[in-house]
């Protein structure tokens, strides 16, 4: 993990929405980049390591790489990465599907469980920081705005992948 702390900058930009846009990215990079550091120092896991056992627990411990990556909006390559990871650390288990060998299936072990439930108090610390001056009122309304944001962004990028420009070369 990186030690170098960026200085907080504000963009001092006339136009509210481009001005709120880069201070979105910049905050959801700063959130993540603090999460990972802390996970990592507390627990030896990144985010997307928790996000991964996560959804295994609350899926009844046995998922498709593909639901894994849909869950988590990562490409599938990227997910068998990490899959592969987590199975060198001994967290999940990767076995061909029984009734069809095309498929694999991704299964929390005893010991990822065991790191998962030894890792929610350190996503509760990492939650009760980010969140600390945002009092419930203010979480309902940055709620509905996130989910909009998430929503356009999303149906944009369904439309660039319905919409492929061929290479040109």
């Amino acid at each position: 993990m990186a030690n170098r702390i960026h200085k907080l900058i504000d963009v001092g930009h006339d136009d509210i929405i481009l001005r709120t846009f880069i201070l979105f990215v910049q905050t959801a990079d700063t959130v993540l980049k603090y999460a990972d550091t802390y996970f990592y120092r507390k627990s030896h896991l990144s985010v997307i390591k928790f996000m991964a056992l996560r959804i295994l627990a609350a899926n009844g411990g046995t998922m498709t790489p593909s639901e894994i990556a849909e869950w988590t909006f990562r490409e599938r390559n990227n997910i068998t990465t990490l899959i592969n990871r987590l199975e060198q650390d001994g967290l999940v288990r990767a076995e061909r599907n029984k009734r069809d060998k095309r498929f694999i299936n991704v299964t929390l072990t005893a010991k990822g469980l065991k790191l998962l439930k030894q890792t929610i108090p350190v996503a509760t610390e990492i939650i009760n920081k980010v969140m600390l001056s945002v009092s419930e009122g203010d979480a309902i309304t940055l709620e509905k705005s996130l989910r909009v944001l998430r929503k356009n962004a999303h149906d944009s990028l369904e439309h660039l992948a319905k919409h492929v420009q061929p290479q040109s070369g």
